[in-house]
């Protein structure tokens, strides 16, 4: 009669690789499970689609920017995270020195969990000098980042109203 507690080596390992065998198979069973599986997507398609139709109004003495908000991602696909704009700016004084498209304002998107969500933003640049040119573009980004090819260009020569 054997003692309790006193057990053969070959039983105890016949039993951990019994509880390996189970501990595998409930992982490769709730593996499948785990989050929304979807097709992966190249990172070019998953970019919104560009803002197309900026439009540019000058509103007590400052530059209004107009924009709607884009609904598709570049694959065609419905867009639901939408993070928000950032606002571009080039400039060309009266000399004629040119500079390079700097961003100049973010604006966010904060309804994406309602059910009616805005369909047009606006931005208003008040930093002006009068007899530059400048020229203005934005373009969209989803929460995780991914940024549109940017908008058509809208620009005007800004004299000061007398």
């Amino acid at each position: 009669m054997k003692e309790p507690g006193n057990q053969s080596p070959q039983g105890g390992a016949c039993q951990i690789v019994r509880c390996s065998f189970v501990a595998c198979l409930t992982f490769l069973l709730v593996l499948p499970a785990c989050g929304r599986k979807t097709a992966v997507r190249p990172p070019a398609l998953v970019a919104p689609e560009p803002v197309r139709n900026l439009t540019l109004a000058i509103v007590h003495d400052k530059v209004q920017l107009r924009w709607e908000r884009p609904q598709r991602y570049m694959d065609g696909s419905e867009m639901d995270d939408l993070g928000g704009f950032v606002v571009l700016r080039a400039a060309q004084n009266g000399q004629g020195t040119t500079t390079p498209f700097v961003q100049i304002a973010v604006v966010p998107v904060e309804d994406r969990d309602r059910f009616r969500r805005a369909k047009r933003f606006s931005y208003t640049d008040e930093q002006l000098t009068p007899g530059t040119l400048y020229r203005y573009r934005v373009q969209a980004f989803t929460l995780d980042g991914y940024y549109s090819r940017p908008s058509n260009t809208v620009e005007l020569v800004w004299q000061r109203r007398p």
